[in-house]
């Protein structure tokens, strides 16, 4: 199978006992696998939410991290049998990957929600709630439920509706989640931890439109670089991320945030803008709109999970 990101990172390294083509095309199925079954995602759920905890001075714990695996996991693998019809288009590798393997993902996917709504049983009603955002925005999104006479029966049909929805129910769980699960009240820093990561997930909706915006209009799908192109979409991105990082800015000169989270919450801005100046000035689309935005916090995770095993008082 042909990787959608023709990523072989030993390609040109003739001298090297790894660049075998078999070598290559393993490298690439292993992509292709953790991109299409929609693990990486959740994987990078796991960095987010972890990130999330750090920003907000909570604890992670297994729980919210196991939650934040399963859940991404099993939404978008949902979410693919709703958008057949665009991908077909758009994404002709991955539909052929999710109809192959259509039975296992759909049972994968009912039973990773499953589990999450059992590990957030323990922390009470409001965390089951919240655990249930991500998948009850999916239904009211992809399913018919708006009256006859309203014009549109589905949210998705409605301009910018989907990047509303992405950037509230993502932001939803992965701030309110960590609050619950550690009794921590709603503060000024979880505010401003729901806007960041609002922002983030509103941009990172809206980068895959960009890439895919002849097929949506081929199919009929109003999304926001249909509507007003590719351009001037990367300019309201760009707009909205440097407006949300002078937000960010201003709260660490009032002390609302220290500044060692400012500067934090500031190099994640600069990260996702260099993913939307990046787009259209590199060939791999598939590489900025599935790896490099998408897995944006497993980088950030990381980088401040070693921060805090070495200077624990940083954080």
């Amino acid at each position: 199978m042909v990787s959608y990101v023709d990523f072989n990172p030993f390609s040109g390294s003739g001298q090297s006992s790894f660049s075998l083509p078999g070598f290559g095309r393993a490298i690439e199925s292993i992509f292709d696998f953790l991109i299409f079954s929609s693990l990486f995602v959740g994987i990078a759920g796991m960095g987010m939410i972890y990130t999330s905890c750090l920003l907000q001075g909570i604890e992670p714990i297994p729980a919210i991290l196991g939650i934040m695996l399963l859940v991404p996991f099993s939404v978008y693998n949902m979410n693919r049998k709703t958008d057949e019809e665009e991908d077909s288009v758009n994404r002709q590798d991955r539909f052929a990957f999710t109809k192959r393997f259509e039975k296992p993902l759909l049972i994968g996917a009912l039973a990773a929600y499953a589990i999450a709504v059992l590990v957030a049983f323990p922390y009470g009603p409001a965390a089951i709630l919240i655990t249930l955002v991500p998948l009850l925005a999916g239904v009211l999104y992809s399913m018919p439920v708006l009256p006859s006479g309203f014009g549109y029966r589905r949210l998705k049909e409605i301009p910018v509706m989907k990047n509303l929805v992405v950037g509230g129910s993502w932001s939803a769980i992965l701030v309110i989640l960590p609050c619950l699960t550690a009794g921590r009240p709603i503060t000024g820093e979880t505010v401003l931890c729901l806007l960041f990561f609002f922002t983030y997930a509103f941009i990172a909706s809206a980068l895959p439109d960009m890439r895919d915006r002849e097929g949506d209009e081929r199919a009929g799908v109003r999304t926001i670089p249909v509507l007003i192109g590719v351009d001037r979409t990367k300019r309201v991105l760009g707009a909205m991320n440097w407006t949300t990082a002078l937000m960010v800015v201003a709260s660490g000169l009032c002390a609302i945030i220290t500044p060692l989270i400012a500067v934090l919450y500031a190099g994640a801005h600069v990260y996702t803008q260099c993913c939307i100046t990046s787009f259209g000035r590199i060939g791999k689309k598939d590489l900025i709109c599935d790896l490099l935005s998408d897995g944006q916090f497993l980088i950030i995770g990381a980088a401040l999970f070693l921060v805090q095993a070495l200077f624990p008082l940083c954080l």
